[in-house]
């Protein structure tokens, strides 16, 4: 078995030095950037490596996958968007383009909010006799 490194507790300097480098960082407004290489998260990032909470200081950049799957993804909502719209033009329902999509009522609903589609509501009143 390979030895586990311990971790070794923080002195009370650190621990406030962590705590500074991390309002530094909400102050600059970078809490919801992962990948961000600025001065302050480097710091952030060596201060934490320095008390053991962190292995590895080096920024990942994103990888290329993420990026072709969230192209894949905007693609498809385009693409399922302009057949709501075409069907929606012939006059159908939501429940009725659900049926001819194969898909749930929830997808079209927000494909028809996102995209400001108007759908036909349930056809109401009496049947004709004709």
């Amino acid at each position: 078995m390979s030895k586990v490194k311990k971790r070794i507790r923080p002195t009370k300097e650190q621990a406030q030095e962590l705590n500074r480098r991390l309002d530094a960082v909400v102050k600059a407004g970078h809490i919801s950037n992962l990948y961000c290489d600025c001065e302050v998260c480097q710091a952030l990032a060596e201060q934490a490596e320095l008390m053991g909470y962190r292995t590895n200081s080096t920024i990942k950049q994103p990888d290329a996958v993420w990026d072709k799957r969230r192209r894949e993804y905007e693609r498809r909502h385009q693409i399922d968007a302009i057949k709501v719209a075409s069907l929606a033009g012939r006059g159908l329902t939501t429940a009725e383009i659900c049926k001819k999509m194969n898909h749930c009522k929830a997808y079209i609903t927000k494909l028809a909010k996102e995209f400001n589609i108007k759908t036909h509501a349930k056809k109401r009143g009496r049947k004709s006799c004709h």
